[in-house]
């Protein structure tokens, strides 16, 4: 067996994962497959001044996988219907007389050894000190719409993402924006 990744929604891996897993039982592939892998690490939040831990996922969208690859767990995993078009990553098209065949690139031992080491030690770093709410009032600090001001409408923790409306020639305009595109505004 070999390590493959799967990108799918972010916010889905886990969701992924057990679809996979239930699939890989009903139709009796489990000697087909191995470990997959969610890498989530424990991390620090502040939220209203007190220190909370929670889990974070370490490669959002990615799923890692440990599979005999052939074309029917391939097509299984291509099937699991809630996997929102997960696609493996790195796939390659090979040509044979007949037509072409897409395949995964396996991941190396080496690199599913450091993720493992990452989940293992954790991330000791405390995720954000600033926490958006809706209807708060931010600067754009860069992108093209540096130095406006605007409206948060929807806050996206776990993507570390802002829905905001930006006032352009007398119209709200919504806009997605990094955390880090932003800073708060003092009163």
């Amino acid at each position: 067996m070999k390590w493959y990744v799967i990108h799918t929604q972010s916010g889905h891996e886990n969701k992924l994962r057990n679809a996979i897993m239930a699939a890989v039982e009903s139709k009796g592939m489990q000697d087909k497959f191995g470990e997959i892998l969610v890498p989530e690490v424990e991390t620090e939040e502040l939220k209203a001044g007190k220190k909370k831990i929670i889990k974070k996922n370490y490669y959002p969208g990615y799923v890692f996988i440990e599979m005999a690859y052939d074309e029917f767990s391939w097509a299984l995993v291509k099937g699991v219907a809630m996997a929102r078009k997960p696609a493996f990553i790195g796939e390659r098209k090979r040509f044979t007389k007949k037509d072409v065949i897409n395949r995964p690139v396996p991941v190396r031992e080496t690199e599913i050894a450091k993720i493992r080491q990452i989940i293992e030690e954790g991330d000791a770093g405390i995720i954000s000190e600033l926490i958006y709410e809706k209807g708060e009032v931010v600067l754009i600090k860069e992108g093209p719409f540096e130095g406006f001001k605007a409206v948060i409408d929807e806050v996206k923790e776990q993507k570390e993402k802002l829905d905001v409306l930006v006032n352009i020639f007398g119209r709200s305009t919504p806009v997605e924006l990094s955390f880090s595109q932003v800073e708060k505004v003092e009163d």
